[in-house]
């Protein structure tokens, strides 16, 4: 399955570049909400992209909705943004979902426990 495209988010279309503007290579990843445009370093391993993409869409979905303007969140309202924001995004891109899923099922089985 290829990389998403584009991603609607909140009925706005976001163009997914899998590059960044010139002297951005610090970053992993970018949203830039005045272009509707996620862009994301091209030399990462696909689950990290994944995990990236997803940080980018949440930045999008903090861009779309009317909490645009604020810097910092407490908790509960973290919780939200990504509870009912981003699933509400998954829920109207079920390629990107798929997309998410396959990059990630081997992680999965890998991931850390807790100690005891």
């Amino acid at each position: 399955m290829s990389r998403p495209s584009s991603i609607k988010i909140f009925g706005q279309k976001y163009k997914v570049k899998y590059d960044l503007p010139q002297g951005e290579s610090d970053t992993l990843g970018m949203c830039d909400q005045a272009t509707s445009t996620i862009s994301i370093q091209p030399h990462l391993q696909e689950d990290k992209m994944a995990g990236v993409l997803m940080h980018e869409i949440t930045h999008a979905c903090i861009d779309e909705s009317a909490m645009s303007g604020r810097k910092r969140f407490n908790v509960e309202e973290v919780c939200d943004i990504v509870g009912y924001h981003v699933l509400v995004v998954l829920k109207d891109n079920p390629r990107v979902l798929e997309w998410l899923i396959k990059e990630i099922e081997d992680e999965v089985s890998i991931q850390p426990t807790k100690e005891q």
